[in-house]
């Protein structure tokens, strides 16, 4: 068993399932909540994520395919996803991903389905699919709301800030992904890019002051 990543969350590990190259996800204890407390909720965000994973599989989004879970253990094991971040690709110039990108969380929200952290270390190309991980801050709204809007602005949010660290490529890097999400959202992109421009404005306001 090899440590792929240590978060404040959970710790990510490499294992062998059954012959398979697998990721063991596990939501560590924390100690300064009450042991009861701590239980309850690693167990409802474990359940959250593989529940979000499986949605986002029904509605065509590639995902890693879920092994095994034990809610009490607050395990998951999941297929291991080789390939190359979003963070990478850009780097390496590799733009034209962002529309494909835009495509998938906007499938994603007009199914009501809110990943929750969309950065892009995230996303994952692999055997020339996007594949999205990490759904444990994620969220599924029935109906359309203003509040709805919010979150998935949110949801967006995280990702433009790192497209922001582009300098002068950051308008086109952010056109691409807009370009994608409305293509899956209709009309309801508008609500959810008038929602983003409140949260950026509000965030260069707090900046300056």
């Amino acid at each position: 068993m090899e440590l792929l990543a240590k978060g404040a969350e959970a710790e990510i590990y490499v294992v062998d399932w059954f012959g398979m190259r697998a990721v063991l996800k596990w939501r560590k204890p924390k100690r300064y909540r009450d042991p009861n407390m701590d239980h309850q909720i690693r167990r409802r965000r474990t359940i959250n994520e593989v529940r979000n994973m499986y949605m986002a599989h029904t509605i065509g989004v590639k995902v890693p395919p879920v092994y095994f879970f034990d809610p009490e253990k607050t395990v998951i094991i999941m297929e291991y996803v080789a390939g190359e971040n979003l963070r990478e690709l850009l780097n390496r110039g590799d733009y034209g991903y962002l529309r494909d990108v835009g495509m998938l969380v906007g499938r994603m929200h007009r199914a009501g389905l809110i990943h929750g952290d969309l950065a892009p270390t995230n996303i994952i190309l692999s055997r020339g699919d996007l594949y999205f991980i990490d759904f444990g801050l994620g969220d599924i709204r029935r109906g359309w709301t203003r509040r709805t809007a919010i979150l998935m602005a949110r949801d967006v949010n995280v990702l433009l800030r790192t497209l922001d660290l582009y300098g002068d490529k950051a308008e086109k890097l952010r056109n691409l992904f807009w370009t994608g999400y409305r293509e899956e959202m209709g009309q309801r992109a508008n609500a959810v890019e008038k929602e983003v421009a409140k949260i950026r404005a509000s965030g260069r306001y707090a900046e300056r002051t």
